[in-house]
């Protein structure tokens, strides 16, 4: 497996560069797929060909380090934000203090869900989690998570418009 590594990783190297903005980007990938490599490679011994698999394994983790990148914003980029900040409406202030009426009909939708449909529902609408690390903090499936939040909602609906 070595020599197919050493055969392959400066084609691959040059392939991150291309792909990438800044040499420190390239590396960081390049390192990401030789680690991908490594931990996969007792299920590689069979492939004839593994260029193709080594290419794809690269965009992905392109892909996945332009997400992380989007994903997070340095404290300098919410300085450029200030000005917009100041100009929110009331109702979208810090101190805002919302209408007792919909925070109590909050409380009794939310009353009608077990514990676990609930912080589904919360951590779904209310944090923005997506499904993948929901499933990792509750312990359950995709499916799982998806169809309890499912009939959560089915459930609020329910009482909301008084079907039977």
């Amino acid at each position: 497996m070595e020599s197919v590594w050493r055969r392959n990783s400066d084609t691959i190297y040059k392939l991150c560069e291309v792909k990438c903005d800044t040499v420190e980007e390239a590396k960081d990938l390049f390192q990401t797929v030789a680690l991908k490599f490594c931990q996969n490679a007792q299920f590689l011994r069979n492939r004839e060909a593994l260029f193709p698999w080594l290419v794809r394994v690269m965009h992905n983790a392109h892909c996945d380090m332009v997400a992380d990148r989007r994903s997070t914003y340095p404290m300098s980029a919410f300085g450029r934000k200030a000005e917009f900040l100041n100009d929110l409406p009331e109702e979208r202030s810090v101190f805002f203090q919302e209408d007792r009426d919909a925070v109590e009909d909050y409380e009794t939708l939310f009353s009608l869900l077990s514990p676990l449909e609930r912080m589904i529902v919360e951590m779904t609408y209310v944090g923005g989690f997506p499904t993948e690390e929901i499933c990792s903090v509750i312990g359950l499936s995709n499916n799982a998570v998806r169809k309890r939040r499912h009939f959560a909602i089915q459930k609020m609906r329910k009482a909301v418009f008084h079907i039977e």
